[in-house]
């Protein structure tokens, strides 16, 4: 029976009789990343042309072959210029930007589904023409980008489900030839968070397991990861993780988002035993969950993205409750990650849905 201790004063969800100070606004639909319905597994959002503004990398495909897109910001938050990544279809899952070579051009990072895995380079006039792979032929399902082995270079974290999972060095020319595994063959990884959570100068792997307890793998300082602390039900289908401090006592807590179970938050503690929990809403199919402070009055809120339902945001209080906000009801998609980033340059953290087989869909957050 999964333990459940009682938070006090803190941390409960309030359904009605509340005063909304925020606003998430998709002007009916309008407001969409192209106009495709792709199967996209993911969206991230970067200024991969540099001029201030954040731009939407594509990940499309999943298991089958689709084309991959950047979609450039105008400036306002509107994305009416495109163009395809690579020559080739893939079956695409993550997708990932940063100077890898470090020539000062943005370049891209795709993870793919059961064929290579490719990175291509930034040009002066955007083509992205130059290309190589990176890591194994698996099936790859999540992708994350930190100098894991504090070297200065940017290293490519691979989260691949019944295989191991890898950590591609980068030599400082965007040539990934070194590669640290973490896991077993028979785990089924689908997201790997990278944060210093004990807090040792080295980063550490807090992961998202379906069909088992997750996992963090503390970093010893040589890029080994033996030391494992397991946390959560693994009877729990997990898609989905984040990090924050919810409780605001120093430790960085873990929230999990979950397939047919609750989602959860975690405690962090100095023992990092993470046994204090507080479960979140309803149970749903959660696919993607995403901790940011969307009205910035310096609590954290969070983002939940469902399959086949309304997408939930759940604002922090003062008072430590939380305020459960639906989104678009009438649309129940199949919303595979979500993304956050001040699109229009606001000052306010805007909600980004990536939605398998129908417009990727983005809501302006506007204060009341």
């Amino acid at each position: 029976m999964r333990k459940q201790l009682i938070l006090f004063a803190f941390l409960t969800v309030t359904f009605n009789g509340f005063t909304q100070d925020v606003t998430f606004f998709n002007a009916d639909g309008f407001f969409s990343i192209g106009t495709q319905s792709n199967r996209t597994a993911s969206i991230t959002l970067v200024d991969i042309d540099r001029d201030g503004d954040l731009d939407a990398l594509v990940a499309n495909g999943r298991h089958w072959a689709e084309q991959n897109y950047i979609y450039y910001n105008d400036g306002y938050g509107g994305f009416k210029l495109a163009q395809p990544i690579g020559k080739f279809l893939d079956a695409s899952y993550a997708i990932k930007s940063a100077d890898f070579d470090n020539d000062g051009l943005m370049d891209i990072a795709v993870a793919n589904d059961n064929i290579e895995n490719k990175i291509y380079f930034g040009s002066i006039n955007q083509n992205f023409e130059k290309e190589t792979t990176f890591g194994s032929v698996s099936p790859s399902r999540n992708l994350e980008i930190a100098d894991i082995d504090n070297d200065g270079n940017i290293d490519l974290i691979i989260s691949n489900r019944k295989s191991e999972n890898e950590i591609c060095l980068n030599d400082g020319k965007g040539n990934f030839e070194k590669i640290i595994t973490f896991g077993k063959q028979s785990d089924q990884t689908l997201k790997t968070i990278i944060v210093d959570i004990n807090k040792d100068g080295f980063l550490d792997l807090i992961t998202a397991e379906r069909g088992a307890k997750n996992k963090i793998y503390l970093n010893d300082g040589n890029h080994h990861f033996s030391k494992i602390i397991e946390f959560g039900n693994k009877k729990d289908e997990t898609r989905s993780i984040d990090i924050g401090d919810f409780d605001k006592d120093g430790y960085l807590d873990i929230i999990t988002g979950n397939l047919g179970s609750k989602n959860i938050i975690y405690f962090g503690d100095e023992k990092l035993s993470f046994e204090r929990i507080f479960e979140l809403g309803e149970e749903r199919m959660t696919s993607s969950i995403k901790v940011a402070d969307l009205n910035q009055d310096g609590y954290l809120d969070i983002v939940e993205g469902n399959f086949d339902d309304r997408n939930y945001v759940y604002l922090g209080q003062k008072n430590g409750e939380f305020i459960e906000i639906g989104l678009r009801e009438d649309l129940k998609e199949d919303t595979y990650n979500i993304e956050i980033g001040d699109l229009n340059d606001d000052g306010f953290p805007d909600i980004i849905e990536a939605n398998s087989e129908t417009w990727n869909l983005f809501y302006r957050t506007r204060k009341k």
